[in-house]
């Protein structure tokens, strides 16, 4: 892995076009090979913590044996 990656800079971790109070952006990212990552949105999707069309495509990763993906999800405010 170089050091020049910063995975922040990625448009999913841009900040909100039209920021809500009504709403809080949520996203969880995993990081593993092709297959664990598929894996692990699957069971996601089985267990009920993400739909599989919450998932942004497989995505590289400076390390060419390594992807990842980006779940976006919102949570109501309570303020």
């Amino acid at each position: 892995m170089t050091g020049e990656f910063n995975f922040f800079n990625h448009p999913a971790f841009q900040p909100e076009e039209e920021p809500s109070p009504e709403r809080e952006i949520i996203r969880v990212i995993i990081f593993a090979s092709r297959a664990a990552v598929q894996a692990t949105i699957r069971e996601s999707h089985v267990r009920g913590f993400r739909t599989i069309d919450t998932w942004s495509p497989l995505l590289p990763t400076p390390d060419p044996q390594k992807v990842m993906a980006i779940s976006t999800h919102y949570r109501p405010t309570n303020g």
